[in-house]
């Protein structure tokens, strides 16, 4: 083998053990600067699961009060609705017991204020009759009630008949 081709092949040997160092070095650099990226990548993750479990954990806390809010307010809206029967339940007692008494009375006093102004003025109050006037033809059943309840309401009342 001549000296030149020995040479030759000793510097290509050279030349590529020097490249593959460079590459391997070149590698081993990737490879730290991505183990470092790992790790701060983990870093990262473990704090982002540490603040991930508080929010969790206060939202936990958060449902947990807004359940009790809404319970709270079902029972505010229950007892309003008790209230609310009660009093028209009273209300409908009361006016049923307060009404008739109470007609008569205000009746009673219009009558006794037209006697009291017949008799200031000497008897000269005339007094405008009205003639009460029947529908032709009254509607049958509960209809006819009602009607008469409605002609009661327009039609001065005839000395307390009820």
């Amino acid at each position: 083998m001549p000296a030149q081709f020995v040479a030759a092949t000793s510097a290509v040997a050279v030349g590529v053990t020097v490249v593959a160092t460079l590459v391997v070095v070149a590698l081993l650099l990737a490879v730290l600067h991505l183990l470092k990226a790992a790790r701060e990548l983990r870093r990262e993750a473990e704090v982002l699961a540490k603040e991930a479990g508080q929010l969790l954990a206060e939202i936990r806390t958060e449902v947990r009060q807004a359940g009790e809010e809404v319970e709270r307010v079902e029972r505010m809206v229950g007892s309003a609705e008790a209230i609310s029967e009660a009093v028209g339940g009273a209300s409908r007692l009361v006016g049923g017991v307060v009404a008739a008494p109470l007609i008569k009375v205000v009746a009673f006093a219009s009558g006794v204020a037209h006697a009291a102004r017949s008799l200031r003025d000497g008897g000269r109050s005339e007094v405008a009759v009205v003639p009460a006037q029947r529908p032709r033809a009254l509607p049958s059943g509960g209809r006819r009630r009602r009607l008469r309840l409605r002609l009661r309401r327009k039609l001065p009342s005839a000395g307390g008949r009820r």
